[in-house]
């Protein structure tokens, strides 16, 4: 679908993909991931950046130490700065880099 220009489609699929808690949540960040890019292509900014999140947020939750959750979140959380900076509001860009400094952090 997504190969196909289906963005929607595609979103519609993902969304319930991401929802299913029978998934790893590797699979879940990947489903996160695609559908950011679908929004992307769309010029969704503000959903694209909000699917970056929420792969950021499943991937604190994991077990993983902190130090490899901040090395696998922090280049999705640059990713929503990004989307947020070309059509998100401000709220959404603070929240992005307060989790940004979290993350940071944690790389210390």
């Amino acid at each position: 679908m997504i190969h196909d220009g289906e963005y929607g489609r595609a979103i519609s699929s993902l969304e319930h993909e991401v929802r299913d808690e029978m998934k790893t949540a590797a699979e879940r960040v990947e489903c996160c991931r695609w559908l950011a890019e679908c929004n992307l292509r769309l010029e969704e900014h503000q959903e694209c950046g909000n699917w970056y999140l929420e792969a950021v947020r499943i991937i604190l939750s994991g077990q993983a130490d902190p130090r490899s959750k901040a090395k696998q979140a922090l280049p999705l959380c640059d990713r929503a700065l990004e989307a947020y900076g070309k059509g998100g509001d401000s709220a959404d860009v603070l929240v992005a880099a307060r989790v940004k400094q979290y993350l940071a952090g944690l790389l210390k």
